[in-house]
């Protein structure tokens, strides 16, 4: 069983290891810092460019700012340190006029426009557009680069987005990648004061075509294909393709970026470990039992593991659903409880030929099943506890709990991971122990 076990190990952990490699790789393309600063252009650089905007109900209008909330959130308000020491503080800002559109009849104040510090804004407005996040840094930071720009924006600081632009094409030329704009181009397209709505759009790749939210919004007759505004209709063996009309090559540096960045956020967690342990032990346990019994016993023992869960099924459906009450919560646990009983049959029957020494009978099916089952005995009854602590909790009204889970309750809900390390434990205690039992079974006569 431990020669099993290891060849297993060996087999599905190449994976892992491959994974690791290729992470470690691609850490050695850049410093950690650099590709923090990198991953910062690209975050605010993104604003300006085709994406997503904020959804309209994102906001509560009677608050100041939902940007600024967020960082007050995390203890920000009124100034954050970055990772470069850079202090970022809350300028005032000027008024600007409310934007509305009486004409349009479609037109919605509440659900077509977005607040920024108190200021109305159409929800197409670069304003409300959201940016690029890394896995390298807490979305705090990205929210600090979003807000950053936008309040260059509000305060008309054409000085800063005109060097972040600048600065996005030294990397765009680093990378020898290319857009069919300039930097001065794309500032022209994009920087339009009082309301960041008059902009042409920039793609973010060559091949995506752009939707204009500004005029699908309110038009179920827009097609991408008719707004030649933001794109162009190229033809490829008489098949037209709709592309950009401009572009930067953002896409391209989000992936590979996106990629470096997860190289820096732990490739490799203890619960891929855990995953990969726990998937060479299941794989090992399947090869062994099937050298310790026959093709014949091992077949059956599949069938009849199979029909048996499908009959246990429905019988803790039916318990179920006759206590009404109850029927959301209680199924797992009528289920595992009539597997625990069947646990506990299969244990009595397999000691019980032991000791006989007569003949195995149907004890190979039995077996069988013991080594497929029993390494899961701990967690049947951590699930059997949680289930149990759900059930029995009190509740209010809406459904949540009136108390604070304590003690053994609050061990099993916060750490779940553990308890499968533990389990992992207890069964290198009893596998030895067990597998001599199933060599002295395999000297008992088969008839």
């Amino acid at each position: 069983m431990a020669i099993i076990l290891t060849v297993c190990l060996l087999n599905f952990s190449n994976t892992a290891i491959y994974e690791y490699a290729f992470d470690l790789r691609a850490r050695n393309y850049y410093s950690k810092e650099e590709v923090i600063k990198r991953t910062n252009l690209l975050s605010s650089a993104s604003i300006f460019v085709d994406g997503s905007f904020h959804h309209w109900n994102r906001f509560d209008r009677t608050q100041y700012n939902e940007l600024l909330d967020s960082l007050e959130n995390n203890n920000h308000r009124y100034e954050y340190k970055e990772y470069d020491e850079e202090v970022v503080v809350i300028p005032e800002i000027e008024p600007v006029p409310s934007v509305y559109d009486e004409g349009n009849e479609l037109y919605n104040p509440e659900r077509d426009t977005v607040c920024y510090f108190e200021n109305q804004y159409p929800i197409t407005s670069l304003i409300n557009k959201q940016n690029l996040k890394f896995s390298i840094q807490e979305n705090i930071h990205d929210s600090i680069n979003e807000w950053r720009v936008k309040t260059w924006m509000l305060n008309r600081e054409k000085d800063s987005i005109k060097k972040l632009l600048d600065d996005f094409f030294v990397l765009v030329n680093e990378h020898n990648l290319k857009a069919n704009i300039t930097s001065k181009q794309w500032f022209d397209f994009v920087y339009k004061p009082n309301t960041y709505n008059a902009y042409q759009i920039v793609g973010d790749d060559e091949f995506n075509e752009i939707n204009d939210e500004r005029k699908s919004r309110n038009n179920k007759e827009y097609k991408t294909r008719n707004d030649l505004e933001n794109n162009r209709l190229e033809k490829s063996e008489n098949t037209p393709f709709v592309l950009a009309k401009y572009y930067v090559p953002l896409k391209r540096m989000e992936n590979a970026y996106d990629r470096i960045s997860g190289a820096y956020v732990s490739p490799i967690t203890y619960k891929d470990i855990l995953g990969i342990i726990y998937f060479a032990f299941i794989t090992s346990l399947v090869i062994f039992s099937f050298r310790v019994s026959s093709v014949k016993n091992w077949i059956i023992s599949i069938i009849s593991l199979g029909i048996t869960g499908l009959i246990s099924f429905i019988f803790s459906l039916i318990i179920t659903y006759s206590l009404i009450e109850y029927h959301s919560r209680i199924q797992p646990f009528t289920f595992i409880t009539i597997w625990a009983v069947i646990l506990i049959a299969f244990l009595f029957y397999f000691s019980y030929i032991n000791r006989q020494k007569t003949s195995k009978k149907l004890s190979g099916i039995v077996v069988n099943a013991l080594l497929w089952i029993l390494p899961f005995t701990l967690l049947m009854v951590y699930f059997y506890l949680e289930v149990y602590y759900d059930v029995t909790a009190i509740r209010d009204s809406y459904g949540d709990r009136v108390y604070e889970r304590t003690g053994l309750e609050k061990f099993i809900y916060y750490n779940t991971t553990e308890i499968f390390y533990i389990n992992l434990a207890v069964i290198l205690l009893y596998m030895y122990p067990f597998t001599k039992l199933i060599k002295k079974w395999k000297g008992i006569a088969e008839a």
